[in-house]
């Protein structure tokens, strides 16, 4: 029989392969090996043994697979894996909103806001979500007011189970939370001596055997079967051991994770000491949550945690840390450095910076329990580590879009929010994380493939800062937007929104509404170009251009074209030693028509200067202040000097700071992120326009632009009127018979084509 066995092969285990070397092997016998396999009642049995082998092959590989961590897929493997690494998976986290609660008519000299006093959010997606309180405050009464200020309150609900220690039935002292959507950092367990003495002993979790001995009153924290969470209690070595009798008593919340992303609208379900009068202000949104731990972030994380071995040496020993915290602070992202890699070194130092889950920046007291529970009780004693916020770079994005109507079933509004949906999703994807890369290039492949309707797109990005200014005291902010910055004047450079007020500095008794900054170039050296912002109109001969300002020697020169408007000013001297300078354009001595040239001077250098301006009661443009800020271009550096502003014309008080790069590319490093707003509607404009042709002869052709011209405004009225002069002198238009109006539009055309080089324009 050991014989016959060598003629069944085992190394495929597929039905085909089974039963054909069945068939093999039943030929090789003499007994059967006569029979028709195809036909006979055999090959019924034939196929009973192959589904059988087949089967049990399956299900054998499966188990090993579900032997090994990296190769298991059930989560019950998944977690039984990770308990060999000491590995914890992260519960549910409650997301956790800031709000101030005043109650007013208080007759008491002090009060209390008890513990799990409860809140309902506004509604979000059609549902209202439960908040709680999950320790007491207590305040003084100023005035029968009592302010609760910076109050945190997390999303859930109060929940409790209590069991009683019976050693028979229940030997591992192990004790299930019945809730999957626990929230185990508000996890608190109290043990009960027993029925009749009441007398409560608080336990904490454990994370570190080192330091127990069999007096400690601890307990641990398992994930079980199913996704419930177990507690479980020393044995009298390590840990406290319980005796029967005791009762355990489980208190927590229940929490819906990220679904209450966003919450800032509160109103209490009851009132604070039985008084009812009460307003609540919004600090910060609910954020900071999280669902359970996933599959793949435990078979990611629990070796990490292994091989950190309750230290922290390098930086993944940190990060790994920061992520396995049990403090119920959950991070999109966490970035290490050494101060030695900082400009000026900083050394003896780490530097840690991390962004909350669904949120911008810790609290201090969040920090400051990171550092002192996390981070400091396993990082090198030489070695001082240090939080610093996330600098976050804002990317403003808007989408111009051509599109062909006729290539596509969805309408003009399905087609803008497919488009908006393709760069938020590949933003949340590619950004919104440390060391990460923002490219034009990528974008615009992004939209291009949309839809197979869109012929051609342009991404234009401008790059924010966003502050909260002090609005007591003047502060001097610095913003380093990590990218070189374009020169612009005025409000086509660097400005702000949405508006300020300011105290009058003449009459301080008043105050000065809708004011913004806006940038002024200046410069140490030369003049770099003359922009025409006016061409003026009938200039028989070229006009004379004189550069004034505190420099010396800059000078250029006009050209017209054959119309009699200004083509273009050409610099023949750059001059030097130039803050400011204007440019006068003045008709020739024999030139008695040529009028109304204008144009202004962009300097070269590497600074510029902020100022401040509002329209007066005229609507007039006035400047506030003329010495509201510097930039520096080659860095990428703002600097807002002594901003004074009372009050910001923003519900959360914050200040946008739009600057142009100058290039398509921007990168992020250290503490830095670079992000497309989630929580910003005017983070992504997308224009679009519909190619359309109108024929009526095959001599009357003509694309309609008018839509999409808003886009060009930047293409300078002299360069439309040579190419619609040079058109109508080659007799274009007793070729084509257009209007004038169809004649211009044909020219911008041409000039869009120039640029894009993606039109095929008839």
């Amino acid at each position: 029989m050991a014989g016959a066995n060598t003629n069944v092969q085992i190394t495929d285990l597929d039905f085909d392969t089974i039963k054909n070397n069945l068939k093999t092997f039943l030929k090789s016998q003499d007994t059967l090996k006569d029979y028709n396999y195809e036909g006979s009642a055999l090959a019924v049995l034939l196929d009973l043994l192959s589904y059988n082998t087949q089967y049990n092959a399956y299900y054998l590989n499966m188990v090993a697979n579900e032997m090994f961590l990296d190769s298991a897929i059930q989560r019950d493997s998944v977690i039984s894996q990770a308990k060999i690494l000491n590995y914890t998976p992260r519960s549910a986290v409650a997301p956790t909103a800031t709000i101030t609660l005043t109650v007013n008519q208080v007759t008491s000299a002090s009060l209390t806001l008890p513990k799990y006093a409860t809140f309902l959010s506004e509604a979000i997606d059609g549902i209202n979500y439960a908040f709680v309180t999950p320790e007491s405050h207590t305040v003084n009464v100023v005035n029968n007011v009592a302010t609760f200020s910076n109050i945190n309150i997390k999303q859930g609900v109060s929940s409790g189970i209590s069991y009683t220690v019976n050693s028979t039935q229940n030997p591992s002292y192990t004790f299930k939370i019945p809730d999957v959507n626990v929230d185990t950092s508000t996890l608190q367990v109290t043990i009960q001596q027993s029925s009749t003495n009441t007398s409560i002993q608080t336990f904490t979790r454990a994370t570190d055997v080192l330091n127990l001995d069999e007096t400690s009153p601890v307990y641990f924290l398992q994930e079980g079967l199913g996704g419930h969470y177990e507690v479980y209690f020393g044995n009298g070595l390590i840990g406290k051991k319980l005796t029967d009798g005791n009762i355990v008593q489980l208190s927590y919340l229940t929490t819906s994770g990220t679904s209450a992303y966003g919450a800032n609208s509160f109103v209490i379900m009851a009132p604070v000491g039985g008084f009812s009068n009460t307003s609540i202000t919004p600090i910060t949104s609910a954020t900071a949550g999280s669902t359970k731990e996933s599959i793949n972030s435990i078979k990611f994380q629990a070796p990490k945690s292994y091989a950190a071995q309750g230290r922290a040496v390098t930086k993944e020993d940190y990060i790994t840390a920061m992520q396995q915290n049990n403090l119920g602070i959950t991070f999109d992202a966490v970035n290490v450095w050494g101060g030695q890699e900082n400009d000026p070194p900083v050394y003896g130092q780490v530097f840690i910076s991390a962004k909350p889950n669904g949120g911008y920046t810790f609290t201090d007291v969040q920090k400051q329990k990171l550092l002192d529970l996390v981070i400091k009780p396993i990082s090198v004693m030489t070695v001082q580590p240090t939080f610093v916020d996330p600098d976050y770079t804002y990317i403003q994005i808007t989408a111009n879009v051509l599109y062909d109507p006729k290539k596509t079933t969805l309408s003009s509004g399905q087609l803008q929010a497919s488009i908006k949906n393709a760069i938020s999703s590949y933003s949340v994807q590619s950004l919104n994380t440390f060391n990460s890369t923002f490219s034009v290039t990528d974008f615009n492949d992004i939209v291009k493939n949309v839809d197979s309707s869109i012929i051609a797109n342009e991404i234009n990005i401008q790059v924010q800062k966003k502050i909260y200014p002090n609005l007591t005291i003047p502060s001097t902010y610095t913003l380093h937007y990590g990218t070189s910055l374009k020169k612009g004047l005025f409000q086509t450079g660097i400005s702000s929104s949405p508006s300020m007020l300011f105290r009058n500095p003449i009459n301080l008794a008043e105050t000065i509404s809708g004011v913004y900054i806006e940038e002024v170039p200046s410069s140490t050296g030369g003049v770099e170009s003359i922009l025409i912002t006016n061409p003026g109109f009938s200039y028989q001969y070229a006009p004379t251009v004189t550069i004034k300002g505190d420099g010396t020697g800059a000078t250029a020169t006009a050209e017209i074209n054959s119309n009699g408007v200004l083509k273009a000013i050409n610099i023949t001297n750059a001059g030097s030693g130039y803050t400011s300078a204007i440019a006068v354009i003045t008709p020739q001595y024999n030139d008695n028509t040529g009028q109304q040239g204008a144009a202004v001077v962009i300097l070269t250098g590497r600074y510029g200067t902020l100022r401040t301006y509002y329209n007066n009661t005229d609507n007039v443009k006035t400047v506030f202040n003329n010495n509201a800020g510097t930039v520096d271009y080659e860095m990428g550096v703002v600097t807002l000097n002594s901003l004074g502003a009372l009050n910001v014309d923003n519900p959360l008080g914050q200040l946008t700071i739009t600057a142009n790069p100058t290039t398509t590319i921007v990168s992020s490093s250290y503490n830095r992120i670079i992000t497309v707003d989630p929580f910003d509607p005017g983070a992504i404009a997308v224009n679009l326009t519909a190619k359309t042709w109108l024929i009526t002869t095959k001599k009357h052709l003509c694309w309609s632009v008018h839509s999409y011209l808003s886009s060009y405004n930047q293409i300078p009225t002299t360069k439309i009127l040579d190419c619609f002069s040079r058109l109508t002198m080659n007799g274009w238009n007793k070729k084509v018979m257009l209007c004038k109006e169809q004649r211009i539009f044909h020219c911008i055309t041409i000039l869009i084509q120039q640029r894009m080089n993606s039109y095929n324009i008839l």
